[in-house]
């Protein structure tokens, strides 16, 4: 039986998906996101994978990416969805290989169509793959052709960026335990001593007076008598006349 893994955030493709594939006689599990696909891949071990193209978080896009460039999940089929009102980026299409394009809300016959030949390759490519390591031994003793990788910059981005984000929730719980062990095991800040063992201020020296100042000797002047018949002690009286000469006889 045939695992299918629907990634959507719709509850109603999620239902419709679900009930069209379950009659079918695939086996469906249902995620809202492709955080919690990526989660699920490794216990669900689908075969087609169902990524709706706009989501919160990573778009159905990066999760392809990662699909087609693990190794782990090389079988694995992927289909890209879009509701009614969307339209698939053709570019971002053709970068992340999807198998096909599926448009919602989801028809039994259109659905069917595109997953059952899917479904079947997957299946065929698993078996190949279980085949060949239970004959290691074998291919081990055949020329080994170099492998020549094509390096894609955008999907090694793609890559790295789903990596870290799914080890993102451990790291940060990581990191927040050691802190609050730091916190637990440092010293405990040293409190003031008490008002009674401070030392007790010192009180001022008292001031020395001043010295007094030393008072000169005053000098006494005597007032000047000024005469009224004079100006600024000037003596304005007139001089004595002089004798007259005795009259000629």
């Amino acid at each position: 039986m045939s695992r299918i893994l629907l990634v959507d955030d719709s509850p109603h493709a999620q239902r419709m998906g679900e009930r069209i594939l379950t009659e079918e006689g695939f086996e469906v599990v249902t995620v809202s996101n492709a955080d919690s696909a990526l989660i699920r891949l490794e216990d669900v071990d689908p075969d087609v994978v169902l990524a709706d193209t706009v989501m919160p978080g990573r778009t159905g896009y990066e999760l392809c990416q990662y699909l087609k460039m693990s190794p782990r999940h090389r079988h694995v089929r992927v289909i890209l969805t879009a509701g009614v009102l969307e339209d698939f980026d053709e570019e971002q299409t053709r970068r992340a290989a999807a198998d096909s394009t599926l448009k919602k809300p989801f028809e039994a016959t259109a659905l069917v169509a595109a997953v059952k030949p899917l479904a079947e390759a997957a299946a065929q490519d698993r078996d190949l793959a279980s085949g060949a390591r239970d004959q290691g031994t074998a291919s081990a003793k055949a020329p080994v052709l170099p492998f020549v990788a094509v390096v894609d910059a955008e999907q090694v981005r793609a890559a790295v960026t789903v990596a870290l984000d799914a080890a993102m929730e451990a790291m940060v719980d990581e990191i927040a335990r050691r802190v609050l062990t730091a916190l637990e095991t440092s010293k405990p800040v040293a409190q003031a001593p008490p008002a009674a063992e401070l030392p007790k201020p010192t009180p001022p020296a008292p001031a020395t007076p001043a010295a007094a100042p030393v008072a000169e000797p005053v000098r006494r002047v005597s007032s000047l008598r000024m005469r009224s018949t004079s100006i600024l002690g000037l003596d304005l009286e007139p001089p004595a006349p002089a004798p007259r000469p005795a009259d000629s006889e």
